[in-house]
């Protein structure tokens, strides 16, 4: 009874391993691809290979150009190379051919082109996914010897939705608000020699480019006027609104400021006296009108450096005395030129 067993056990194996040889191979054709590569250095049929290897099948190249041996007939060519598929592109690289056999027999079942017809070039990704899409809907689905990974690779495909294109992030919107502050020198003609001024200057656009402003300046150091009866320092402080316009200049990271304004400015002076006159004291109070204009560079988003010019007035004009005698008369005009840092946001 052991030796029957054993003579029938033989027997069985001899019938099943040749089956179950078969079986491989054919499970190795269904999952073979042939692409037929024209040029060494091929971008379209990278790309084919990526989508196609991404469902889990075997790629195979075949390279023409570097046997010198003509692939006359695709399906001829994927049957030599135990392919289920074969994929070659058209004379014209406006797409490609796709030939599939009959699993198991190998017989044709299938030939599609796959063709890109717009003016230009191909959109090769396009042609490249419905390539792959092609097998996975054809070819997948007619076999039975996938992988489990492979099988998950075709669904996780079938499945997950095209993503639209990213829009790129819209550029940030320009500054609407900022604080300038300058320093340089103010002139009124009369005066012997320029003050030291400071300028501050807080602004809003309202209507692009067009805006309103608050300007406050002081004195850093006053400036001087000499007389036979002696001297005096004068300062001035001056706080206005302005209504300005800005403008920039894309790409270069230039830019420009022009403002009109009104206010008021308390012109202070102090007298050494020459003898036999006494020192005094005065201020006065009078309108002014004036117009500015800055100009610089960006060096970022928030922070420019620049230059500020500014012209103006006191129409009344502010007389500075000597021992009741008109020394000078401050305002009519004043200029002034100083160096600007703006911090916008």
């Amino acid at each position: 009874m052991t030796v029957r067993r054993a003579a029938l056990a033989a027997a069985l194996l001899s019938i099943a391993l040749p089956r179950f040889g078969g079986d491989a191979l054919a499970a190795d054709a269904r999952l073979r691809v042939l692409i037929v590569v024209d040029a060494s250095d091929d971008p379209f049929a990278e790309r084919i290979k990526a989508e196609v290897s991404s469902l889990g099948l075997e790629v195979v190249a075949v390279e023409p150009w570097r046997t010198g041996e003509t692939v006359e007939s695709l399906d001829a060519a994927g049957r030599a190379n135990n392919a289920s598929a074969a994929i070659r592109m058209i004379p014209s690289r406006k797409g490609v051919e796709v030939w599939m056999a009959n699993q198991p027999t190998g017989r044709s079942l299938l030939r599609q082109l796959i063709v890109d017809e717009r003016a230009g070039a191909p959109n090769e990704g396009l042609v490249a996914l419905q390539t792959a899409e092609l097998l996975r809907t054809t070819l997948l689905s007619h076999s039975e010897a996938l992988s489990p990974s492979a099988s998950a690779t075709a669904t996780r495909n079938a499945q997950t939705p095209a993503q639209p294109p990213q829009q790129p992030p819209p550029p940030p919107s320009p500054p609407s608000a900022g604080v300038q502050a300058a320093v340089g020198a103010l002139y009124s003609p009369g005066n012997h020699d320029p003050a030291i001024q400071a300028w501050l200057t807080v602004n809003r656009i309202v209507v692009r480019p067009f805006g309103l402003a608050l300007d406050i300046s002081a004195p850093l150091r006053a400036s001087t006027v000499r007389g036979p009866e002696g001297s005096a320092t004068v300062g001035a402080l001056l706080v206005g609104v302005s209504a300005f316009a800005h403008y920039d200049r894309p790409g270069s990271g230039l830019y420009a400021t022009a403002a009109v304004g009104a206010g008021g400015i308390r012109v202070s002076s102090e007298g050494t006296a020459s003898d036999p006159f006494v020192a005094s004291k005065q201020s006065a109070l009078a309108g002014a009108i004036y117009a500015r204009g800055d100009g610089g560079f960006e060096v970022t988003r928030w922070l420019r450096f620049g230059l500020r010019a500014v012209a103006g007035a006191v129409p009344a004009g502010v007389s500075v005395k000597f021992a009741g005698n008109e020394a000078a008369v401050w305002g009519r005009p004043f200029l002034a030129g100083m160096l600007l840092v703006d911090v916008a946001w």
